[in-house]
């Protein structure tokens, strides 16, 4: 009996692909995704965008600034900025992931002065700022160890004995040696334990945004959440056609007074108007319960969520419309969503995810939402930046209406 049972629920599974699909392609693909991920963040997978400005031009800047410029585990952007406000610009703007802002020689040792390397994060992506902060301990240690050695020295001599002219003379020559070294290809590193804390290397400062003292993952998450949601009512509320088309309701539709552009538009209008209002009920709680304010960007905050929602009904239509059973819709809008919501952005935010996958990702409909969001309530960025991501939506929206119409037409000729 026991046999029998297991026999017949196997072949069952076997012959509903739907099922297969869930149990063992989703769930490998959901993890390869993630995997990916998350092993860049630990390794040089994560090559975070990053620009250095260099405004001392020693000897030593020169050389640090390279030596950050031909790590591997850096990305550079399209340009360079010119001054301190401009590379804060490119950091709030998204150009870049971090800046590095050179306004000291590392080499000089200042007593109670700043540090001369600052790094330049945006709180959205916190965990980058503390990332490149270690690398250039780490470049510095390795790739001008001449330099750390004189830090040390100096420190020295300033908090327990002055070094004699002769000595100084032998440090000297030493150190440019290992100078010399670096330059070759050769690595030191440095020890350094004083008895009292030195001038720091580098300083971490974090940029300011449009939403204020707004916690960074509270703004992406409204953004994040709400249109991996809307796809998900969205392709519900559409799977009405397939109970029509079922149920002979559709084809007496056509059969009177109706077309079937008029029947896919006024579900189409339905689906949008519902997106409209679901979005806005999660910005609503955001700015409630957390201070966004969406309100302060209106007309483009209500172009975009027009755009995400009519988006998401054209897909919705068309998955309803190929689909033959609830079953199947069912199975494959779950398959579909979670990978575009893995992959655009909604999970697990983009600029953590290694280069190759970040390609993929940028043209994810999920990802042009977001990134619309995310610029208009953080960056706040200008009109303009948000054309695009509306004008892909329209786009989208456009074929994937099309298709449905298309789709439908051909089943009713069939």
């Amino acid at each position: 009996m026991m046999i029998s049972i297991l026999r017949v629920m196997l072949l069952a599974l076997i012959r509903d692909r739907g099922a297969l699909v869930m149990a063992f392609v989703l769930p490998p693909a959901i993890y390869v995704i993630f995997a990916s991920i998350f092993a860049g963040t630990t390794g040089d997978q994560l090559r975070l965008r990053v620009v250095v400005l260099d405004t001392v031009q020693s000897a030593v800047t020169q050389r640090l600034a390279e030596a950050i410029r031909a790590d591997p585990t850096f990305r550079r952007p399209q340009r360079a900025p010119n001054s301190r406000e401009e590379l804060e610009t490119m950091v709030r703007q998204d150009e870049a992931d971090v800046g590095i802002l050179l306004r000291a020689d590392p080499a000089q040792e200042v007593p109670g002065g700043p540090a001369p390397v600052v790094v330049i994060g945006d709180s959205a992506k916190a965990v980058g700022t503390p990332i490149v902060a270690g690398q250039l301990q780490r470049l510095f240690a390795e790739k001008l160890p001449d330099a750390a050695y004189r830090r040390t020295f100096a420190d020295i001599e300033r908090r327990f004995v002055p070094l004699e002219p002769g000595q100084k003379a032998r440090v000297a020559a030493i150190l440019d040696a290992m100078g010399t070294q670096a330059a070759e290809g050769g690595t030191a590193a440095a020890s350094e334990k004083p008895s009292e804390k030195p001038t720091p290397l580098v300083e971490q400062v974090t940029v300011k945004s449009a939403a204020g003292g707004i916690a960074a993952a509270v703004v992406y998450y409204a953004g994040a959440v709400g249109v991996m949601f809307l796809m998900f009512s969205s392709i519900q509320s559409s799977m009405v056609l397939i109970d029509e088309r079922q149920n002979g309701i559709f084809d007496r539709l056509l059969s009177g007074q109706g077309r079937l552009g008029a029947l896919l538009g006024g579900k189409f209008l339905f689906l949008v108007l519902q997106g409209v209002l679901q979005a806005s009920l999660i910005f609503i709680v955001a700015k409630l319960a957390y201070g966004v304010d969406f309100t302060a960007r209106w007309p483009e905050w209500s172009a975009l969520t027009l755009a995400a929602s009519a988006a998401a009904a054209s897909f919705a239509l068309l998955l309803s419309a190929t689909c033959r059973t609830r079953e199947q819709a069912q199975t494959l809008s779950n398959f579909i969503v979670l990978v575009l919501s893995a992959l655009g952005g909604s999970m697990v935010p983009r600029f953590l995810m290694p280069p190759w996958l970040q390609n993929i990702s940028a043209v994810m409909p999920n990802a042009w939402v977001i990134d619309g969001y995310h610029g208009l309530l953080w960056r706040d960025a200008p009109p303009s930046q948000i054309e695009l991501p509306i004008a892909l939506l329209a786009g989208v929206t456009v074929a994937l209406f099309g298709s449905a119409w298309l789709v439908l037409r051909l089943r009713l000729r069939a």
